[in-house]
């Protein structure tokens, strides 16, 4: 089920993130705490989480800033959250603790494995978008490029 408020206020709050107009302490407490089914809010949200380190209170600045490939990825997901796709993507198979202790055990090994496995069902190069095709449409036609900004139309 898509949620368009909680969508637009987390690529809101993620282009904040990236400007480095807001910590990652500010960037938590405000998109953990969204009440929404919404799988692709988690999905975006679980990813924006490897920006940035979470053990101490930072801007994404100076030494901290996102690279140009990191920018382009946000982007990405920015585009997905203004769109009105669906997000088609599986729960991944290895996440959190669980990832961590395979990780040691494995030397890495099974993460890495269960990451390729999980790349194979979508087109990955434009996650979360699910198809390249609906990528490129949603790039051709920008809803925060659209025109007149729908919100401040009066009648």
């Amino acid at each position: 089920m898509i949620d368009r408020v909680a969508r637009i206020t987390l690529a809101e709050q993620i282009r904040h993130l990236v400007a480095g107009l807001t910590t990652n302490d500010e960037f938590e407490e405000r998109v953990l705490d969204v009440e929404t089914d919404d799988r692709a809010y988690w999905a975006v949200v679980d990813q924006a989480w490897y920006l940035y380190s979470d053990l101490y209170r930072h801007k994404l600045t100076g030494s901290r800033a996102l690279s140009k490939n990191d920018r382009r990825i946000i982007s990405t997901f920015v585009l997905f959250l203004h769109s009105d796709l669906e997000y088609e993507w599986t729960e991944h198979p290895c996440t959190g603790v669980p990832r961590i202790i395979l990780g040691i055990v494995s030397l890495g090994w099974l993460p890495k494995y269960f990451d390729e496995r999980w790349k194979l069902q979508g087109d990955y190069e434009v996650y979360p978008f699910f198809r390249l095709s609906d990528f490129e449409k949603a790039r051709a036609h920008p809803r925060l490029l659209a025109g007149r900004n729908r919100l401040t139309q009066c009648g």
